[in-house]
């Protein structure tokens, strides 16, 4: 996975995922072969989309740690048929995420994923999250395609390894933001920020922020 513990897109929300929310994931990457996500448009369908950032998307919630990796290439026993790896990282019960139908390979808990793996799961330790309690919200965690991997890529030829890049992308948004506030019933309030050599220390710098009252 050292090809894909680079620079990288990050969303947070407070929200936690449920049982139901980590198995409607898992059947849309289950229904994520190769062949559809290359024919996705542009903005793609729901979580689909950010196959247009990255190969190997990586989520947080509750419990658990999910990554996906639809060419099967990198992620360690991922399969056509079970295409990511959940990964309970706490024994805490608050909520219970096993379901017999969840169709992705499993580990068992593991309390000590950054001390093993620590250029993989670091990166996620962000807005509270720390992979040992159990983490009151959802951060995703899209690393960004390079060039060299968008040569291999069967999904995307873009890629963002230009920093110049990036900033449209996030141009981009910001010129767009406001708008997609208004068709999202849960959302109030979006904050960019980004960690750059700008930062001191680990602590991200506010972009911009967007916000609607309802």
């Amino acid at each position: 996975m050292a090809d894909w513990q680079g620079p990288a897109l990050c969303v947070y929300n407070n929200a936690t995922f449920s049982s139901r929310d980590f198995n409607n994931l898992v059947k849309i990457g289950q229904a994520s072969k190769l062949d559809r996500l290359v024919t996705t448009g542009r903005f793609g369908l729901g979580f689909n989309s950010v196959y247009h950032f990255t190969d190997c998307p990586t989520l947080v919630s509750g419990d658990s740690v999910v990554t996906f990796d639809p060419h099967v290439n990198f992620l360690p026993g991922a399969t056509p048929s079970q295409p990511g790896i959940k990964i309970k990282f706490t024994n805490d019960q608050k909520v219970n995420n096993n379901n017999k139908n969840n169709k992705l390979n499993k580990s068992s808990h593991n309390a000590k994923l950054k001390e093993h793996f620590p250029d993989q799961f670091n990166p996620l330790c962000f807005f509270g999250c720390d992979l040992n309690e159990y983490f009151d919200g959802t951060l995703f965690r899209f690393p960004l395609r390079t060039k060299a991997l968008a040569q291999q890529s069967e999904i995307s030829k873009a890629y963002y390894d230009d920093p110049s890049s990036v900033y449209e992308l996030i141009a981009s948004f910001r010129r767009t933001a406001e708008r997609f506030l208004l068709f999202l019933r849960n959302v109030a309030h979006i904050e960019v920020l980004i960690l750059d050599d700008q930062c001191i220390g680990d602590e991200p710098r506010s972009l911009f922020t967007v916000g609607v009252e309802r």
